[in-house]
């Protein structure tokens, strides 16, 4: 746009996809706008995104035109075909424990296993490689180039668990993905249950009408975390011991 590279008054069709975070975002909304601006007026505005919340919905009203919106309700969004549960556990080490034991039991296809910091994730990786277990890392640290490469090698089944922190909660539709392990729960800046991340990073299972597996990692200082996730999409989640092969076959059966 700045150098003039195409002109943007030939577009036809204009698709914002995960609106909610190209609107909130700082920056992005200033963005936005300035695109808008210089699209034609007969140019259809389509925006997309499993999640929104009041500010985004009136900014995409002040900029489309007598808008036609389609939303799922809220007890809709939780998707009913992925089956939630939680494992209590006392430190990160007992979660890595109570990791194996999933791993070892359930059947799983391939795994994306979310971390709330690069850190953990990089943690985890190690000690999962450790174990004999083909992973592969994805996080910010990591080129455009080198994240693409990540993410064929997952996609291609070259390695069958992801780690991975929110960089990849969104908009990746991995067929193959059975399980997706929360080994941190998600949270926003005031250290509350970020709910849309959260149904973001379990609908990477469960894609293309299938059933899927959501497992969440819970320290009782986040059980409070848990707790609101369940409110929010008014659904029961699930505890099952890690330590009991029985709770974790009946968990696979299911």
């Amino acid at each position: 746009m700045k150098y003039r590279f195409f002109n943007l008054k030939k577009i036809s069709v204009f698709v914002l996809d995960e609106a909610d975070v190209m609107v909130s975002t700082q920056g992005y909304e200033d963005q936005s706008i300035r695109i808008h601006k210089q699209l034609g007026p007969k140019c259809q505005m389509m925006l997309f995104s499993a999640t929104y919340s009041d500010d985004v919905m009136q900014f995409a009203e002040c900029i489309v035109p007598d808008p036609i919106i389609i939303r799922l309700k809220k007890e809709e969004e939780s998707l009913d075909n992925i089956k939630q549960y939680y494992i209590v556990c006392k430190s990160q080490d007992e979660k890595f424990e109570a990791l194996c034991n999933v791993y070892g039991t359930v059947s799983i296809g391939q795994a994306m296993i979310f971390c709330h910091t690069k850190r953990t994730a990089a943690w985890l990786s190690e000690k999962m490689s450790k174990e004999g277990h083909d992973v592969a890392l994805l996080s910010g640290d990591l080129t455009v180039e080198q994240r693409i490469s990540v993410l064929n090698r997952f996609r291609e089944g070259k390695e069958k668990v992801l780690i991975t922190t929110n960089v990849c909660a969104r908009g990746i539709d991995v067929e193959q993905v059975t399980v997706v392990i929360n080994f941190d729960l998600p949270i926003n800046q005031n250290k509350e249950a970020d709910c849309e991340t959260y149904l973001h990073r379990i609908g990477r299972t469960g894609r293309f009408g299938k059933v899927g597996l959501a497992i969440n990692m819970v320290e009782h200082k986040t059980m409070h975390i848990l707790d609101q996730i369940e409110q929010h999409f008014g659904k029961k989640i699930v505890k099952v011991d890690a330590n009991e092969i029985d709770d974790l076959e009946k968990m696979s059966k299911r």
